[in-house]
């Protein structure tokens, strides 16, 4: 049957013809979620146990949020953020946690929880919820181990069957003497690393396209962004105006830090990768985010020589207070400077196994639909390239495209 009605122009998430790096808050997805929760009074969900940047970080909060969502948790603790070692990138866990506000921006979280699914409280920490001195702890929990017959199939997989989850999740609470009430709580803590385990489109294009907006980068971080494409702007002879466009540019994400792995895109794969795409876009300007300066200078040279590319990057372009502002921020917070100009640049491209990469190009591609884009299609679309072939179909890497939230 042929459709006799034009789909509504659907509401945008992102733009590249503005500064603004969240567009408007939709909440409703979130809310008729909620809505449709059976709440426990007394179970708390704690979802801490994090690491690396922003792409695995984002995901497990929002991965561990929508199983408390699903398991009916009244409770959530307020999410902290494990902080890497400066000194060796591989080391995940020697620092200890950062508040919530080390990446984001904890006034809009909390105001968009409490508006629109205020059946689950925030709490700063384990102490501060009613008779949070009788708790009981679940540590270590991992969703899929509920499910009892994987018939050869590789357990940490995605997690198909979830609208079997919150049966199985009420009938190990009662086996293991679990079951919260409000006399006595139950604190319950993912193991490590939780983080694509659940498809999004499970809940539909809607709130897959809306639900990673309740984690925005801190509006500081955002006004130093906005101020470094500004900067990008005069390096690529265009006007610099805020209230204007941005520049056109070809965003590059080099990934070959040290703790990248040895199966991923190398060096060369990518470089080859990404000046084809300045080629293919006409683009004669980049901006480059890559932790290994020495990698990204001789990326420059490279992409000068071959394709008149003129790279830079944001120490390059900050000077004077705003560098400071910028060198004072640690590793992992100075990446999400360079997350969001990534994200208004005219043609993003990056690596393929990069949770970082990949996490940038999904969001660009809400701009193919607004909150009804459907699925994004590796390698490309009209706004994004991830380069390298994604053949490692097993274990933990098996799902990460179908399980990343915008």
């Amino acid at each position: 049957m042929a459709l006799d009605k034009v789909p509504p122009t659907p509401p945008q998430k992102l733009s590249l013809d503005d500064y603004d790096f969240n567009g408007p808050y939709i909440g409703w997805p979130l809310a008729r979620a909620c809505n449709e929760t059976k709440w426990q009074p007394g179970l708390v969900f704690v979802c801490d146990n994090n690491s690396g940047g922003i792409g695995n970080i984002r995901n497990f909060i929002l991965t561990c949020i929508r199983y408390g969502i699903e398991a009916g948790a009244s409770g959530l603790i307020m999410p902290r953020i494990q902080r890497r070692s400066e000194e060796n990138l591989a080391n995940i866990f020697t620092t200890g946690f950062q508040p919530f506000g080390y990446f984001f921006d904890e006034k809009h979280f909390t105001d968009s929880m409490g508006e629109f699914c205020p059946q689950m409280k925030i709490y700063n920490d384990t102490d501060h919820f009613p008779n949070a001195d009788k708790k009981k702890q679940a540590k270590e929990f991992y969703p899929k181990d509920l499910n009892i017959d994987l018939d050869g199939c590789d357990g940490r997989g995605v997690n198909r069957h979830l609208d079997q989850f919150r049966t199985k999740f009420d009938a190990w609470a009662v086996k293991y003497e679990n079951q919260p009430s409000v006399e006595r709580p139950l604190t319950l803590r993912f193991k490590w690393a939780t983080f694509f385990e659940w498809p999004i489109m499970r809940d539909g294009p809607e709130f897959a396209a809306t639900f990673g907006d309740l984690l925005r980068i801190r509006k500081d971080v955002q006004e130093l962004a906005a101020y470094t494409i500004m900067e990008m702007a005069k390096f690529a002879g265009q006007e610099a105006d805020i209230t204007k466009s941005p520049p056109k540019y070809l965003g590059v994400h080099l990934r070959t830090e040290s703790d990248a792995l040895g199966f991923w895109p190398n060096f060369k794969t990518q470089s080859e990768g990404y000046m084809k795409q300045a080629e293919i876009h006409k683009l004669k300007h980049a901006y480059i985010a890559s932790g290994n300066a020495t990698e990204g200078h001789r990326f420059g040279e490279i992409a000068m020589q071959n394709v008149g590319l003129n790279v830079t990057s944001k120490v390059d372009l900050l000077k004077g207070e705003k560098l400071k502002q910028l060198t004072d921020l640690s590793w992992d917070q100075q990446a999400l400077v360079d997350f969001l100009v990534l994200s208004k640049s005219t043609q993003f491209t990056g690596c393929s196994f990069s949770s970082f990469a990949m996490n940038i190009a999904i969001k660009r591609h809400l701009m193919t639909d607004g909150i009804f884009s459907r699925k994004w299609i590796s390698p490309s679309d009209p706004f994004s390239t991830l380069v390298g072939r994604f053949e490692s179909w097993y274990g933990d890497w098996m799902f990460m495209y179908e399980c990343m939230w915008p």
